[in-house]
């Protein structure tokens, strides 16, 4: 009797007019999640609508309404309406952006993002959240956060590898790394030709020691694949203080774990690597590790981490002056501020000084917009700041093509945060997001795109700053801004990364034989000590020599240098190749060996 009495209370408390609606909405999702797996053409099209019966496809929701209400009557206790809600309003929205026409996809996921704010808000509300334990073992958060960072590893060394293996890695910048690794491992010593057309050190162009904690592994494998992987491991191995620094800073394991997947599938760091490898992969770690050292005032830690900070490049000094800045205002800490930033000073003066000595100089031409002095440099922007900085607000929002590209990458970083690195009335935090100005105030297109490399030192900066205001925020509004954070992350990844990824690995298993065939016949028809000049996407390829040159930048008064026993041309790019062999087979060369993909000649 009073199991009937309980079963019939809970039928009255499904049938209301709220519940039916929250019945209703989740079961469309489902259906409109397996409707976009099952449908032939894209559903950007109009004419998708038409795969499926209208009336059948409202009976389908109907009957999927009364499994809702079913599973509500059945283990109300656990929520499952509200789990099957987030669950397939996600996967809606995953695959909606994930097969997003590039056209107008950000407006799309502006859109989608707003839907899925409104749902979270709700189901925190109705303490769908407080179902996962805030402490749970540590070994499982653990386990979390490195099966996360382990799938984004994979995705993003897959990308890198693809490249390489699909013939679509150029020169620059990845042709300069293989030449360079192929000589460190020979001799030590960073040699390339090919990145400035001479026998010449990288470190003369930039000033990166920290590449030789990449030998090692390169030793093991010499192989251009492995550079990719080792790219993809050191800017996931960042997990590590960062969940480190989230528990000592207090935060639970629920929102360590959470903050783990943000941290994994945020957009910045994977995208970052879709033009090959920099030595900036190492900014985010190193970074993050001086962030969690100094949190744990281990500050002999702190400067090791600091130091080799500034072996990453000669502009690394930047954000160590940055975060000096913010200690400064901390109490007790004015000591450490001034050693920081006086030894980051000290740095950059000696090996600016080395370089403009012995190399190319600082490469400060990219923010020539802020440098009225021609042969001004960094400083020189500081000293356009302060004179006249009503010129310097001018240049932050305005990019070189007049479009909002500037605008979108400042929301590209923080929106997959919830904005949690502003989320502070602490002022002097704000200090820590100065890092963003270093891409928005230049007029390099490149710079204030999240798809180079130049994201991953900022992106360091805002998950500190995330940790830190996290671990003040009250319960609610944490309880619905790392979720948000969570999904956000993820649907970005999905729009920007996934299909990035998919491409190459299509085009590869597509034609992986005609691959496979020009990468053996590179073996085979070029001597391994034979002097070459190729084409770009041929360069990586054929670095592993002591003369390399990339055919568009090997000329001398604006003529093709013939000085090199080889020249190896890409037939896929016909018509550039084509102008290129008409003048070396004028000019003392002939063809040694041709086919639909490449072509050899060989100084006779």
């Amino acid at each position: 009797m009073n199991e009937k009495i309980g079963i019939k209370e809970k039928l009255k408390r499904i049938c209301t007019v709220e519940k039916a609606v929250k019945y209703l909405f989740t079961a469309f999702l489902l259906v409109a999640f397996f409707s976009l797996m099952l449908g032939e053409t894209s559903y950007a099209e109009l004419s998708f609508g038409r795969e499926f019966p209208f009336w059948g496809y409202l009976a389908l929701i109907l009957l999927s309404a009364v499994v809702m209400a079913g599973l509500d009557v059945l283990i109300e206790r656990f929520k499952p309406v509200e789990w099957c809600l987030l669950v397939f309003s996600f996967l809606f929205a995953f695959e909606l952006l994930r097969n997003a026409p590039s056209k107008n996809q950000y407006h799309l996921y502006a859109a989608v993002v707003a839907v899925m704010t409104v749902i979270i808000i709700a189901l925190s509300k109705s303490g769908v959240f407080d179902l996962i334990p805030k402490n749970f073992d540590g070994r499982l958060k653990w386990s979390f956060a490195g099966v996360a960072a382990a799938t984004a590893c994979v995705i993003v060394a897959s990308i890198g590898v693809y490249r390489y293996l699909t013939f679509s890695a150029p020169n620059f910048d990845f042709g300069i790394w293989c030449n360079m690794f192929h000589n460190m491992k020979e001799s030590g010593v960073p040699d390339t030709t090919c990145e400035r057309d001479m026998l010449l050190s990288h470190f003369a162009v930039h000033f990166s020691p920290i590449y030789y904690l990449m030998l090692p592994f390169y030793f093991v494998a010499p192989h251009p694949a492995t550079l990719q992987i080792l790219q993809a491991l050191v800017l996931y191995s960042g997990v590590v203080p960062l969940c480190i620094m989230a528990k000592h800073k207090g935060l639970s394991s629920r929102a360590t774990a959470l903050l783990a997947v943000v941290y994994s599938f945020y957009p910045a760091i994977a995208a970052g690597t879709f033009y090959d490898l920099h030595e900036n992969c190492f900014l985010v770690p190193l970074l993050m590790w001086t962030f969690c050292f100094f949190e744990k005032e281990k500050y002999i830690h702190t400067a090791v981490f600091a130091l080799l900070v500034l072996l990453v490049k000669e502009d690394a000094f930047i954000y160590l002056l940055v975060f000096a800045a913010y200690v400064f205002f901390l109490k007790g800490k004015k000591k450490i501020s001034v050693i920081l930033a006086a030894s980051a000073l000290l740095y950059f003066f000696i090996v600016s000084s080395l370089m403009k000595e012995f190399g190319t100089g600082v490469m400060s031409n990219r923010y020539q917009n802020l440098i009225y002095d021609s042969d001004g440099g960094l400083f020189d922007v500081l000293k356009t700041v302060i004179l006249n900085p009503g010129y310097f607000l001018t240049q932050l929002f305005v990019s070189k093509n007049g479009d909002n590209a500037k605008i979108l990458y400042v929301l590209q970083l923080l929106l997959p945060l919830s904005f949690l690195p502003f989320a502070t009335k602490n002022i002097s935090r704000y200090i820590l997001a100065l890092p963003i100005l270093i891409n928005i105030m230049t007029m390099y297109q490149y710079q204030p795109n999240i798809k180079f490399q130049y994201s991953f030192g900022i992106t360091a900066f805002l998950f500190y700053l995330t940790v830190l205001n996290l671990s003040e925020l009250g319960a609610e509004p944490k309880k619905i801004m790392l979720p948000l954070a969570t999904v956000a992350t993820v649907l970005m990844f999905a729009m920007v990364v996934l299909p990035f990824q998919e491409n190459y690995s299509v085009r590869y298993e597509e034609n992986k034989i005609a691959y496979a065939g020009m990468e053996e016949t590179l073996t085979n028809e070029l001597p391994d000590d034979a002097s070459v000049v190729c084409s770009t996407m041929l360069l990586p390829h054929i670095a592993d020599r002591n003369e390399i040159y990339e055919i568009k930048y090997h000329k001398e008064n604006g003529k093709y240098k013939t000085d090199t026993e080889y020249a190896v041309f890409d037939m896929r790019y016909r018509e550039e190749s084509q102008a290129a062999i008409d003048y070396f087979t004028s000019n003392g060369y002939e063809i040694s060996y041709s086919d639909e993909n490449l072509t050899f000649m060989k100084k006779k």
